[in-house]
């Protein structure tokens, strides 16, 4: 095996080690154990801990989703805002999207980052997200121009943030095999709930979600790999 190779089966191997225990709570000599290597060969390849982690906070962020940088290259409305918040906490929530970490791993890093210094959760933020955000930021303008959204003292940033973190925290009620909580409702149904309500938190206007978030055309729009 080539020593990148040989790096990258190691970062797959160790990455659900983190995603369980967190970067605290891992010694090398897990990592090791896990990887099917010796801490020799370990640190050949890693430095240090630090290093290997760093590594997995990268392969979080590489790649880019074809079906977001699409929605992202519309002119900035209502209408690509309930598109790409719709895409955006259906990734969040279902995990329905292409990325290098699966959904659950992605959930319980995030996790455990953010009960020890956050560092993963922040580079996350930084570097897989921000465009999307931005995107998101213009058509919040958009929409308040158009009369769709009320303007408010809210920050159009903290508006998002603010759906993202619903979004998240009911993703992670299921990371258990027994949900926490059953909200009495199909995961679709459930992510269909979570968009209206976000839509509305932000300030969209009653007439105007009516007329621009449709769940059975959004569903069949994405379900059927259009975006």
């Amino acid at each position: 095996m080539s020593g990148q190779d040989r790096r990258a089966a190691i970062v797959k191997a160790v990455l659900p080690l983190f995603a369980r225990q967190g970067f605290a709570n891992t010694t090398t000599k897990k990592l090791a154990e896990v990887a099917g290597v010796s801490e020799a060969l370990i640190y050949k390849h890693f430095p240090s801990k630090e290093s290997l982690y760093a590594e997995i906070q990268s392969l979080g962020c590489t790649g880019k989703d074809p079906g977001l940088e699409k929605l992202t290259a519309l002119d900035p409305s209502t209408s690509t805002l309930v598109y790409i918040l719709y895409y955006f906490l259906r990734s969040v929530s279902i995990g329905k999207c292409k990325e290098s970490i699966n959904w659950e791993m992605r959930h319980r890093m995030v996790l455990n980052s953010c009960l020890e210094d956050g560092s993963y959760t922040r580079f996350l933020f930084q570097n897989r997200v921000s465009d999307c955000f931005k995107k998101m930021v213009k058509c919040i303008e958009a929409s308040i121009e158009s009369g769709d959204m009320v303007p408010s003292c809210l920050p159009a940033e903290n508006r998002i943030r603010f759906a993202h973190h619903v979004a998240a925290m009911i993703a992670m009620m299921h990371l258990p095999a027994q949900p926490v909580i059953d909200y009495g409702v199909s995961k679709q149904e459930l992510l269909h709930q979570v968009v209206w309500f976000a839509l509305r938190g932000m300030g969209m206007k009653d007439e105007a979600i009516s007329r621009h978030f449709d769940p059975k055309a959004l569903e069949l729009f994405f379900g059927s790999g259009a975006a």
